[in-house]
């Protein structure tokens, strides 16, 4: 995702993209391949305890941390395969290799979290996708895959060369590819639209500003077609896909593919925060809209479309 998309993105331009409990601020670095340091096992790795969907219990070998990034298959689910780029909705609990208790963990909350493998650690940009979701997978990210490039988490008690560990279940993902409802009930026509929308519904989309129209001067958020999921709500995390196309017509980023080249992937923000995601708020899950938002001393005005793919 380039920087002209985040803040596209982010409707207040001060919030950025916005990165999970375990990023370090490599969102701009998360669209890169898969280093071919992954591995299924290592001899060195920890014991987790625990089934999918529990917290686990770490107990650390003598050795010292293995080199690279290692991924072990602790229990294979039989859902779909996590792509490259995708939203994930997971259960995880994060260690620093020895240590007896974890600095980080979603089990204690009681509730998973949604996170775009774009904006995590590289070890999880790296190590999740190509995983089948249902799976419960152990990580250990050595620092330079961590929180190393960026000096450590020392509000974690994570220090600059610490490996990692974590345990991650797979409970739900969201590809590039993915979109809202198919069957969703129109609700705006395209005559009704300041914009033009191209794209089926369950399809992806794109969106052209007409030559003439007149720039908003407020954010509006236009529901084209209404999914049958649950309202977003105030402070749940929110996956969406989307293209943006600033007023002057030029493209500013899409988590779809096109012509023009490989998608960004979905975004995922929480609502409340800044991002596109708070116009969203009492719009159904699986729902398509166009959003508008207005000019700004930093930005353009620009039109978006949007999927609603999922809320937590």
């Amino acid at each position: 995702m380039n920087r002209r998309t985040a803040r596209a993105l982010a409707l207040l331009t001060t919030a950025g993209l916005l990165l999970t409990a375990c990023a370090a601020g490599q969102a701009e670095e998360g669209n890169a391949p898969p280093e071919e340091t992954t591995t299924e096992q290592s001899t060195a790795m920890p014991d987790a305890s625990g089934d999918f969907g529990e917290a686990p219990t770490f107990e650390f070998p003598s050795e010292q941390a293995p080199e690279g990034l290692q991924v072990e298959v602790l229990s294979e689910g039989d859902g779909p395969q996590v792509q490259e780029q995708a939203v994930v909705v997971a259960h995880y609990a994060g260690i620093v290799w020895g240590d007896q208790e974890t600095f980080d963990d979603s089990y204690s909350r009681e509730t998973p979290s949604m996170f775009s493998l774009n904006s995590v650690v590289q070890g999880w940009t790296q190590g999740i996708p190509g995983h089948a979701v249902g799976s419960r997978l152990l990580l250990s990210i050595p620092s330079e895959l961590g929180y190393g490039p960026s000096g450590g988490n020392a509000d974690a008690g994570i220090g600059p060369d610490d490996t990692i560990v974590f345990v991650v279940d797979l409970v739900e993902a969201y590809g590039p590819d993915a979109t809202g409802q198919s069957d969703a009930t129109e609700v705006s026509g395209a005559d009704a639209l300041p914009v033009a929308v191209t794209g089926g519904l369950g399809e992806p989309a794109s969106v052209a500003v007409p030559d003439g129209a007149e720039e908003p001067s407020e954010v509006e958020t236009i529901v084209i077609a209404e999914g049958d999921g649950e309202p977003v709500a105030m402070g749940q995390s929110v996956a969406i896909g989307y293209a943006t196309t600033a007023w002057d017509g030029s493209p500013a980023g899409s988590s779809w593919a096109s012509d023009a080249g490989r998608g960004a992937g979905p975004y995922a923000g929480f609502v409340g925060t800044g991002s596109i995601v708070d116009m969203l708020v009492d719009v159904p899950v699986g729902s398509r809209v166009v959003v508008l938002t207005p000019p700004s001393e930093e930005s353009p005005a620009y039109a978006h479309v949007v999927d609603v793919l999922a809320a937590h």
